[in-house]
């Protein structure tokens, strides 16, 4: 590529042409293409020991800008009339699919299959199914929403506070702020009532039972996809080795199930890498309990300071002005630790040696999910059962 410096990432000539070659083909002779991008993947073009191997690792340092086998014939669709059986599969794809207006119509899977393969397919068939189910969920939750919008005016507990005045007096929210006036927070608690009412409770239960029924209908509807397009009882021993890990295993053995020699890499070394892996996972599960913690220390920190300055107009908002940017300075930790840890992830995943592209992808899964269920739900998980038992608790003082 003109101006790529580095000089240990310059494919090998033999790369260079099986690669013209790949993109010379396009995509009319598709078992060609797949056995070219096999020959991609497992060459090597610098130092094995340094894991430069394959088109994908090219892809990744920016040598290559992408790498795909060409569509067959133009998606554009004829001026003139012509048959269904006359149109190639792009343009196919292209008319009863690839178009805004086809949005309530049911997908082609089988089509899809046919020119994407299997795994896409599935992606599409089960990105269609959550969409239509999603539609009861949002009709319920929009009339629930509703309820609580049109009763939030009739909330007894919200009347109450608006209209109590100066009744009551709530204690001060730090050692340099006087008293304040419940009713003070009216607004606060009419919105409050808005997503906290009887018909949330409701909402809740439902979404419960949606989620159960919602996976066993998708079971059904995976399994009669997966017996339609004949990939049912799926041997992961008669899967083909990865070619990243067919480049880089140290060993030869024979597959018991094929009788064939292909790479080996000790199960033994494997499971240190993996136990190597997983102390670095902990260590990031820590890193995000510690951003964790200093978003709720910069909280407070935030509001003190908003309280001592004696701006009338700070110290009234004072708890927004913390809330919000509290919030904000989160999420922006949130979405660095998600790109940084699945960067982490892919590379030791990598580096862990998996021999199938499956175990490959559940042992990536395994740990993005890991990592995210931690890293967006911790904030919700202090909230939910921490947050307002580690102060200390104001009361009210009467009049």
């Amino acid at each position: 590529r003109p101006g790529h410096r580095p000089t240990h990432t310059q494919p090998s000539p033999s790369l260079v042409l099986f690669f013209r070659a790949f993109i010379c083909l396009g995509g009319g002779i598709l078992l060609f293409c797949w056995q070219v991008y096999e020959i991609l993947a497992r060459t090597v073009y610098g130092k094995r020991k340094h894991a430069e191997v394959g088109i994908d690792r090219l892809l990744n340092e920016g040598v290559y800008a992408a790498a795909f086998p060409l569509h067959e014939g133009p998606f554009e669709l004829p001026e003139f009339e012509v048959r269904g059986e006359e149109l190639n599969p792009r343009q196919i794809l292209y008319r009863f699919w690839a178009q805004w207006s086809c949005w309530y119509k049911y997908q082609p899977l089988d089509h899809i299959r046919e020119y994407f393969g299997e795994k896409v397919a599935i992606y599409f068939a089960w990105l269609g199914f959550y969409t239509a189910w999603l539609l009861p969920a949002a009709a319920v939750g929009t009339f629930v929403f509703l309820a609580g919008l049109f009763a939030m005016g009739a909330n007894t507990p919200a009347q109450e506070i608006c209209n109590s005045g100066g009744q009551f007096l709530m204690c001060p929210l730090c050692d340099t702020c006087s008293n304040w006036n419940i009713s003070e927070i009216c607004s606060m608690a009419k919105v409050g009532y808005l997503f906290d009412h009887p018909g949330t409770v409701f909402f809740s239960i439902f979404m419960s039972f949606w989620a159960v029924t919602f996976l066993e209908y998708w079971k059904r509807k995976n399994a009669t996809l997966a017996h339609h397009w004949d990939c049912m009882d799926f041997q992961e021993e008669e899967e083909r080795p990865r070619p990243e890990f067919a480049a880089m295993a140290p060993c030869m053995e024979q597959n018991p199930i094929t009788g064939v020699k292909e790479p080996y890499f000790p199960d033994r070394d494997r499971l240190s890498r993996i136990l190597t892996g997983s102390m670095a996972i902990i260590l990031m599960l820590c890193v995000v309990m510690i951003f964790l913690v200093s978003v709720i220390m910069y909280r407070g920190i935030v509001s003190t300071m908003m309280y001592r300055t004696g701006n009338s107009l700070l110290v009234s908002q004072a708890g927004n002005i913390a809330n919000v940017s509290s919030c904000m300075v989160n999420l922006v930790l949130i979405l660095l630790m998600s790109q940084v840890y699945t960067s982490l992830a892919e590379k030791l995943t990598r580096w862990e040696m998996h021999r199938t592209q499956t175990q490959h992808e559940d042992a990536f899964t395994f740990k993005v999910f890991i990592f995210q269920f931690v890293n967006f739900y911790s904030s919700p998980f202090y909230v939910a059962f921490f947050k307002g038992r580690c102060g200390n608790t104001h009361g009210v003082v009467p009049r």
